[in-house]
């Protein structure tokens, strides 16, 4: 059965939403702003970052920038998928410190761990600089709980230096197995996906929080100046990273999940298989989501909040 017959079938029986309840258990300090997330997949937190912090990001920067395999060229680039584990070490340790000051603002950490790591998000004064619409990959399993990403911007965000527009509600529509290693499932959608997203401009100081499975994109960035930012990720307390991966040496049927930690992320390269011998190994029910473009326009405007 494809995912499609599921949903209608799964709908007829019941109202409920099982990627909604699975978030109805609140990191935010501020209901509203979870109500918020709820219904969209993002929320703007207005005036959390200081300066002070944000200089701390800045000077690793320079530090990281100056290390053998950090090339910024034309294209935005993310930290996390340079192949120095001496990037990837500086910047999740500056991330970790900055964290356990400014996660505490806006987050209940009772509930939370400040060390989860994050990368930075440098986007170059370039027309090539945008990022083409997508879905992040999963951190942890979402049939079983959530994660958030906190984005925070050195600058400004305007519509000239490249603002990330979101496709509000696309967090609740389930496409839960989600990695560099897994060809993304509404690819050949990109052209209807972009008719519905809509950008966000804040100012520095402010931030924005998305779940990593709501569909966004970054437009480029047409000022003279770089765009500087970085991502925090929020997980609950005594969490579980897992990492999917579709190998084409088992049935179409299934997937590989992995159970990983952050040494995983310092030292893997995202394209091969993972190292089964280090990380423990589950094979799972791949699930697809082969929807005609008519279905997808129902499933987006069955999950577009009213405030849109």
């Amino acid at each position: 059965m494809n995912f499609w017959n599921f949903l209608s079938g799964f709908e007829r029986e019941s109202s409920i939403n099982p990627h909604l309840e699975v978030r109805k258990d609140s990191f935010f300090l501020n209901e509203k702003k979870h109500e918020f997330y709820l219904k969209n997949g993002w929320c703007v937190i207005e005036n959390v970052v200081d300066p002070s912090e944000i200089k701390s990001f800045l000077d690793t920067f320079n530090e990281i920038s100056k290390l053998d395999g950090f090339e910024l060229d034309k294209d935005l680039l993310n930290s996390g998928r340079l192949l120095n584990p001496e990037i990837r070490k500086k910047t999740q340790e500056v991330i970790n410190k900055n964290a356990q000051t400014i996660l505490p603002r806006m987050f209940n950490m009772e509930k939370t761990d400040p060390h989860t790591g994050g990368a930075y998000q440098v986007k170059p004064a370039h027309v090539s600089s945008g990022l083409t619409i997508h879905q992040d990959s999963t951190v942890i399993d979402e049939e079983k709980d959530y994660c958030l990403f906190v984005w925070i911007p050195f600058c400004d965000v305007t519509m000239e230096n490249g603002p990330i527009s979101f496709l509000s509600g696309s967090h609740l529509w389930g496409n839960m197995q989600r990695s560099l290693g897994v060809p993304w499932q509404f690819l050949k959608h990109i052209n209807t996906l972009y008719k519905h997203v809509k950008p966000i401009t804040i100012n520095a100081g402010d931030v924005l929080v998305f779940d990593p499975a709501t569909i966004h994109a970054s437009a480029p960035n047409l000022s003279k100046e770089i765009r500087h930012a970085i991502t925090i990720t929020v997980l609950r307390k005594n969490y579980q990273l897992v990492y999917y991966f579709r190998n084409k040496d088992i049935d179409d049927s299934l997937i590989e999940k992995y159970e990983v930690d952050e040494n995983f992320y310092y030292g893997y390269d995202f394209i091969s298989k993972p190292d089964e011998t280090k990380w423990k190994k589950e094979v799972v029910k791949y699930e697809p989501f082969d929807l005609t473009e008519k279905q997808l326009l129902k499933l987006i405007k069955k999950h577009k909040p009213k405030n849109e």
